[in-house]
């Protein structure tokens, strides 16, 4: 065969590989453009054909560009689908809340006209009186088996607490009494094991009660409140709402309290098994008190605005815009890092590319096969990532719900999100493969024949984008720094706020794009400076800077994520020193405390101030050994005075007893205000920038007495801290101290005996006591501290309101269930409060951060490094074949990492301070920092510096030792 022949015969070959069928008559080249990509459709199957066996043949690169797409979309997946999970559907929901029974009754109030209630929430109801007009139609509430007819069958359930002997001891315990075995509640309560109670003394327990109790089905249980009884345990029950582990017993009606459900309808819950209610007969309820829950209401709603209830309704939109955020940043992830594979690869194909278009391929079709293994790759990864995404949620709502169906009612699927997360799956994939595909249509043929590789070309267009982003970035931050600033002026507007912290943001997020533009220009002055520490860290550097195509998007996504982690963290230390701040502290810390003020519906709705002190003293001493509990003494204060719209007139109100109260010090409270026109805190215009502080409001229904009695111990209590030698001598010589210096005026403490707290009145009595001032730790309600001859000296009368005790060290859940057991015993009515502080939730964020990020990084730093030894095989050969040591190919490593992910750490920690920075100089009207500035400088120090050591370490230790042959390869047969 001749010459041309031969080359005829060669180009038929290559084209019979790429999977063309190349027509051409000897000796002449056959203009084969048309059967590329003269026609549309047919174009658009040969590159995909095409695309799809190059990602075939580079099955490592096209397994890890999947992957990519993969894990972003299995944890999208997996958030929606937990979330959609999270939502009961109707029956679920009638499942849970009525088993099988048909509606539930409840009833709370006195036959009222103008009742109503939710259609689909008994618990939502409303009724008013129009024109103060007494509209009730019955003084007294109506009975459930009034209700309907005789032959009605009802189940009741009314729930308590019990306190019940444990095998280590006493706890106290929720119950329920009714009829929860009956079958008609099945979904709601299941019997497990055993059988149903029929006697008062028999009980079932759920299966967590018999390991608590240290008992068997058949054994005993001994309760100690509300009734001391021993009770036998004949089976085991389920709730749907109770998690596996909970602890809760079940008995007939009035098993454990002795009150029959008929004594108590306003306690108790009445279910209808058998008897249907429709919306109408719910309506005709509603006037007599009684709010209902139906079956047939909850499945057909009587019409779609009816109801107020949707659940999750207050939270769906944040957890949309979280998830839109938290997917678009990863898919910008996901893009970055394929994007630099897809670069790769199209190096490593070139010579295939260069085939294509020697044979008549053009720009277009080019640009289809690249971005069609896009598109190929990310469906690939969309279609793992959700078969992941939902066997991960499917195992994690198993975890998570605990046995508690309420929790999580069901699997379900919410398939337009599915569909969304896949369709942007695979735009990203699509983009990623975008750029690479752009410039795959400019190759020149016979540099990628001949194996050639050019340098990328240094544009000057592109560091001048990138500062005039990073100047536009800083204006637009500043500006939302100013808007956020003239939001909380004389009138709060949520508004301008909202709009100020989203350009704080944007402006940022802006700047970070115009860095990435200037990314290759600080890559090659890195690679400068870095060139003086040895040929290891100059060949990384510079081999970094001369492929920006794969180091750019690795510096970008390292930035990205370090951005939002810094940010993030910094919001997270602010809100938690406002929430520090604006705690309100009940004691000091490690103290237990009981309030002897104790809410009594009857004979009157009032707070009561009840006289077991020295019970609840000896409970909480028996509870916690490591504390001393003591009766803490207070003066009744007056109460704050106020006349009802259609009460008696001041003329007719009983006269009220003068009760002591100490005066506020306006300049003390309040320094910078002219206009104030008296002495008491209370007396300031409603527009006052100096408003009272929390513990100085008098406000305070009766429960926080401002004047206390007792001795210089019982001030240590109260204080936290031992008592100073002033105070000391101030208390000894027949004054008070005070805990803050508004009260203090010239050395003196004024106490005015009131009637009211009204501030005009004038006091019946004023008395001015020796009076120094000491601080506790934290602001407390406690103002002022006397000893008992001083106030007996005064003729106050004081009483026992309080309980504390002081605690080493932060109470063991076995001594807070016994002393919760042992209060219960005492008063049902009392409540222990363990002052813990507020939640330091900031540094336990900023380190999962921190550990989140370097999760990222480190799989960041791993792709890049995996990809630059792929594009660099062949540099690596010739320094092996150079003689080049193991040790100059681990500083190689190394300095790519040095380089890569700390320059994305820096850029990254600097933009993500700059929105914290920016909303901390925005003030409030009092002029405090809404924000404080309190970046966690530790974590951030971290990020920046151990960060990409540590990746740089591991891309040094993983270079390894083992030597690649050099080979080259002929380009043409």
């Amino acid at each position: 065969m001749g010459g041309p022949d031969r080359l005829s015969a060669r180009r038929a070959h290559r084209g019979r590989v790429a999977g063309i069928r190349c027509l051409e008559p000897a000796g002449r080249p056959a203009p084969v453009t048309a059967s590329l990509s003269g026609g549309r459709s047919g174009g658009t199957r040969i590159a995909f054909r095409i695309a799809r066996r190059m990602a075939g043949q580079s099955r490592g690169r096209s397994a890890l560009i999947a992957l990519l797409v993969a894990i972003p979309v299995l944890g999208l997946v997996g958030i929606t689908t937990v979330v959609a999970s999270n939502e009961a559907t109707p029956a679920e929901r009638v499942s849970l809340e009525l088993g099988a029974t048909e509606a539930r009754v409840s009833i709370v109030a006195v036959p009222t006209a103008d009742f109503s209630q939710d259609p689909l929430d008994d618990r939502f109801f409303r009724y008013g009186y129009a024109d103060n007009a007494v509209q009730s139609l019955n003084p007294t509430p109506v009975s459930a088996e009034s209700l309907f007819a005789p032959d009605t069958r009802l189940l009741s359930i009314r729930s308590t607490d019990v306190v019940a002997q444990t095998k280590d001891g006493l706890g106290s315990f929720p119950a329920v009494q009714g009829q929860p075995w009956d079958p008609a509640f099945a979904g709601k309560w299941d019997v497990t094991a055993g059988t149903a109670p029929t006697a008062a003394d028999e009980i079932m327990v759920t299966a967590a009660t018999l390991e608590r109790l240290g008992a068997t089905i058949g054994g005993t249980a001994t309760l100690t409140a509300p009734h001391a009884e021993t009770y036998t345990i004949v089976g085991t029950i389920r709730s749907s709402s109770l998690d596996d582990d909970a602890v809760a017993f079940f008995g007939l009606p009035g098993a454990f309290d002795g009150v029959p459900p008929e004594a108590s309808d306003w306690m108790t819950q009445w279910y209808l098994p058998d008897t249907p209610l429709s919306w109408s007969q719910v309506q005709e309820l509603n006037p007599l008190g009684v709010s209902v829950l139906s079956r047939s209401v909850l499945l057909d709603p009587p019409s779609p605005g009816s109801s107020s209830y949707d659940p999750g309704q207050t939270s769906s939109g944040f957890l949309t815009l979280f998830i839109a955020l938290l997917g678009g940043f990863a898919l910008f992830e996901v893009a970055l890092l394929a994007g630099a594979a897809f670069t790769v690869g199209a190096r490593t194909q070139q010579r295939t590319l260069a085939t294509l278009a020697s044979v008549g391929g053009d720009r277009r079709l080019l640009f289809r096969v690249m971005s069609f293994g896009g598109i190929i790759l990310g469906a690939v990864g969309a279609a793992v990532g959700t078969v992941l995404g939902l066997a991960g949620a499917r195992i994690f709502l198993g975890v998570w719900a605990n046995g508690n169906a309420s929790r999580y009612p069901g699997f379900h699927l919410d398939l337009v999100s599915l569909l969304v997360i896949a369709a942007f799956a695979v735009l990203a994939g699509w983009c990623a493969a975008a750029v690479p595909a752009r410039a795959a249509g400019r190759i020149d043929v016979l540099a990628a024949l001949r194996g050639a590789q050019r340098p990328p070309r240094t544009r000057r267009r592109r560091p001048i984008a990138g500062f005039t982003l990073l100047a536009l970035g800083a204006i637009i931050t500043v500006i939302g720094g100013l808007v956020q600033l003239s939001a909380y002026g004389p009138i709060y507007r949520s508004g301008q706020s909202t709009l100020g912290v989203v350009l704080i943001i944007a402006g940022p997020v802006i700047m970070q794009i115009g860095a990435v533009f200037l990314a290759p220009g600080i890559l090659r002055r890195a690679a400068e400076l870095a060139s003086r520490w040895g040929p290891g860290a100059r060949l990384s550097t510079r081999d970094v800077a001369r492929n920006p195509g794969r180091s750019v998007p690795a510096l970008a996504a390292i930035m990205s994520c370090v951005f939002v982690a810094t940010f993030v963290m910094s919001l997270q230390a602010s809100l938690e020193i406002n929430s520090t701040r604006t705690y309100t502290y009940t004691a000091p810390l490690n103290t237990a405390l009981v309030s002897l003020n104790v809410f009594e519906e009857e004979p009157a709705f009032e707070y009561v101030v009840q006289s077991t002190g020295p019970e609840v003293a000896a409970a909480l001493d028996a509870s916690f050994p490591s504390g001393q509990a003591r009766l803490l003494n207070s003066v009744e204060q007056p109460f704050p005075g106020f006349t009802a719209p259609d009460g008696p007139t001041a003329e007719d109100a009983p006269a009220l007893p003068a009760l002591p109260y100490p005066r506020i010090d306006p300049d003390s409270l309040c320094p910078s205000d002219a206009d104030r026109t008296g002495s008491g805190a209370q007396e300031f215009p409603a527009d006052i920038r100096c408003p009272t502080p929390y513990y100085l409001d008098v406000d305070n229904g009766g429960r926080d007495d401002h004047i206390w009695v007792g001795d210089v111990d019982d001030l240590a209590a109260i204080l936290g801290m031992p008592v100073s030698a002033q105070s000391r001598q101030t208390l000894a010589a027949g004054g008070a101290v005070s805990t803050y210096d508004e009260y203090l005026v010239e050395d003196g403490i004024r106490l005015d005996w009131l009637t009211t707290l009204n501030t005009s009145e004038e006091p019946a009595r004023s008395v001015t006591l020796a009076g120094s001032v000491q601080k506790p730790e934290h602001p407390l309600r406690y103002a002022i501290f006397m000893l008992d001859s001083t106030a007996d000296a005064l003729g106050l009368e004081y009483r026992p309101t309080v309980v504390v005790s002081s605690l080493d060290a932060p109470p063991t859940v076995a001594e807070l269930d016994q002393a919760q057991a042992a209060l219960a015993a005492v008063s049902q009515d009392m409540s222990l409060t363990v002052e813990a502080g507020p939640d330091a939730y900031g540094a336990t964020w900023s380190w999962a951060l921190l550990a989140l990020t370097a999760v990222i990084a480190l799989v960041t730093a791993t792709i890049t490094i995996g990809l630059a030894r792929a594009d660099g095989h062949r540099d690596s050969a010739v320094l092996s074949s150079l003689g080049a040591s193991p040790w100059v190919r681990r500083a190689f490593g190394f300095w790519q990492a040095v380089v890569v992910v700390g320059l994305g750490s820096v850029i990254g920690v600097l933009l993500g301070l700059m929105p914290s920075f920016a909303l901390s100089l925005t003030r409030d009207a009092l002029g405090a920092t809404v924000l404080p500035f309190a970046p966690p400088w530790l974590q951030l120090a971290l990020m920046v510096v151990a960060l990409p050591a540590l990746v740089a370490v591991g891309a040094a230790l993983t270079a390894g030792g083992t030597h690649t042959r050099f080979s080259n390869r002929a380009v043409f047969d």
